[in-house]
């Protein structure tokens, strides 16, 4: 069962529930993370559907949650709050930064760095060894073969740099609303 509240509706109980933000958007999910911790809540363990496939070697941060399907190799460190859509595969010693969000059935090959904040779009495909760095946008569909910049945003196959101001407001990347 779950209930809408407004803020001055809290209650003792609830403010000693774990939460999980919910937002897709990666910076609003960071906003909503840093709200309830302002309220006094505690972010919940990592929430992972029982159709997951995990290896014991994973390292999972708090708040995070892995949806259905989704495969995730061995050595692998995903952060706090991470969102692992349904059906996504997560190759083997990969490092996934706070906040990230990885769209459906998207995967990232072996041995990728993914920085904080950044949006993996769905059906995405990030080869072997490349590095993503922080909040970046990487295109649904995209097909990534080199190192991504902070803040970049690519798409396409294989994937480019693109320019995007008009969207980064709109994905809550900047605080737009």
């Amino acid at each position: 069962m779950s209930t809408v509240m407004s803020l001055d509706e809290l209650t003792d109980d609830v403010l000693q529930t774990p939460f999980l933000p919910v937002a897709f958007a990666p910076k609003r999910r960071a906003e909503h993370h840093d709200a309830a911790l302002k309220l006094g809540m505690t972010p919940a363990e990592a929430l992972v559907d029982p159709t997951s496939v995990l290896p014991r070697s994973l390292r999972i941060g708090a708040g995070s949650f892995i949806n259905a399907a989704a495969v995730v190799g061995a050595v692998t460190r995903i952060g706090r709050g991470v969102l692992v859509n349904r059906a996504v595969s997560i190759g083997h010693h990969c490092v996934i930064g706070d906040f990230v969000s990885i769209g459906p059935g998207a995967t990232l090959a072996g041995n990728i760095r993914v920085g904080q904040g950044t949006m993996i779009g769905a059906g995405s495909v990030i080869l072997p060894d490349v590095r993503i760095g922080e909040n970046c946008v990487i295109a649904a569909g995209s097909l990534v073969r080199k190192h991504v910049a902070d803040g970049d945003f690519v798409a396409g196959n294989p994937a480019e740099v693109r320019q995007f101001e008009a969207a980064r407001s709109s994905l809550h990347l900047e605080g737009g609303e």
